[in-house]
């Protein structure tokens, strides 16, 4: 009698518990129907010319970043960064717009070694002597799955996709003025990735001792959650925390001025969506990656237009992350929780106390960042 009691409670509270659990992991960790979404969408290009107007492009050797560049064909000038030299796209862009009887944009080949902050300071020394810069799109990144340590002491992937990433931004945002043709404030532009969800279970709380950010940054292959895989997620992770703080301080300098809650710089984020690249290569080798990859890849000329539309908008995209034709895109639950805004602050403050010491004319950008 008491098992037959027991039993209908017993099934539905492992019915309650399995409806839960997906409902969890489709949110937090796999959200199928924005893949599905983005793999079958085909973008174009929403702004009709860049006429006049200076471009920015780093890891333009990249999937993305080539074409994407390829797309901003009437800019004016036209700043092509990676680690690897880009003169054969500038000499692929000329002759295009050769072959199409066009004037050809000024096209300048720079280089930059992301694992190393001087190098990052000597392109930062170079971008401000650009007299405007319209749009400014951060695409350069790794995928690594052995663990190696960049000479500033930190672990490839978030050298790389974070901390390098973070301080380029500061240093551009001095140099971000709109040329007399484009009537919007100018744009700064980080790539976000899908791989955000599948690292979000890995993101605990900041406890209150210790670095967080060497925490993420650390490999324990005791812990699922500390393993190689999961560092390019939570490096980006921590790229849009920044961006979510770095828009959100541009919002309150512009409050306590009184200019209309107008931001003289926008920021956003752009999600390509997945797509198989020489990035992306590696993931063939692990079945889950590459399943995941196979579900949302889609040709990466699709997700380079939702990068270009994504730095190519108005202030009233400022702060959020787009996607396609300037489609928004939620932020994840991990950042909507308090939890969230707690570990936002500590990557911010963390990220602040380690820039600033190893690159000591960033202070002044981070003074004007103040509200107060």
């Amino acid at each position: 009698m008491a098992a037959t009691y027991w039993l209908p409670i017993l099934i539905a509270f492992v019915a309650i518990a399995v409806v839960s659990g997906t409902r969890y992991v489709l949110a937090e960790v796999f959200p199928y129907w924005m893949l599905k979404k983005q793999k079958h969408s085909k973008p174009h290009i929403v702004t009709e010319s860049y006429a006049g107007r200076t471009v920015l492009i780093t890891g333009a050797h990249g999937a993305f970043g080539s074409r994407a560049a390829k797309m901003f064909k009437d800019a004016d000038t036209l700043v092509l960064i990676d680690v690897l030299d880009c003169t054969a796209l500038k000499e692929e862009i000329e002759a295009e717009r050769e072959s199409d009887s066009k004037k050809k944009p000024n096209i300048l080949v720079w280089t930059v070694d992301m694992m190393s902050y001087a190098s990052c300071q000597e392109l930062g020394r170079k971008i401000r002597t650009l007299q405007s810069l319209d749009h400014a799109l951060l695409t350069a990144g790794i995928l690594s799955f052995d663990r190696r340590e960049s000479p500033e002491g930190w672990e490839t992937t978030m050298q790389v996709n974070y901390l390098s990433t973070a301080l380029l931004a500061l240093l551009i945002l001095p140099a971000l003025k709109s040329s007399p043709s484009n009537p919007n404030p100018p744009v700064l532009t980080f790539t976000t990735s899908f791989g955000i969800y599948p690292a979000s279970p890995t993101m605990p709380a900041p406890s209150r001792r210790g670095s967080y950010l060497k925490y993420l940054a650390r490999e324990d292959r005791l812990s699922l959650a500390q393993m190689q895989p999961h560092m390019y997620g939570k490096s980006k992770i921590c790229l849009l925390y920044f961006a979510r703080e770095l828009a959100a301080r541009f919002t309150a300098v512009q409050q306590v001025k009184g200019k209309n809650d107008v931001p003289v710089v926008t920021v956003t984020s752009g999600d390509p969506g997945p797509a198989w690249t020489g990035l992306t290569q590696k993931n063939r080798d692990m079945l889950v990656p590459r399943l995941i990859q196979n579900y949302g890849s889609r040709d990466p000329h699709y997700g380079a237009v939702a990068l270009v539309n994504s730095v190519s908008v108005s202030w009233k995209h400022h702060g959020r992350i787009l996607t396609d034709n300037v489609e928004t895109l939620p932020y994840p639950p991990l950042m909507a929780r308090h939890s969230g805004h707690l570990s936002q602050k500590r990557v911010w403050d963390e990220t602040r106390q380690e820039l600033e010491a190893k690159v000591p004319e960033i202070k002044a950008v981070y003074g004007m960042l103040a509200a107060t």
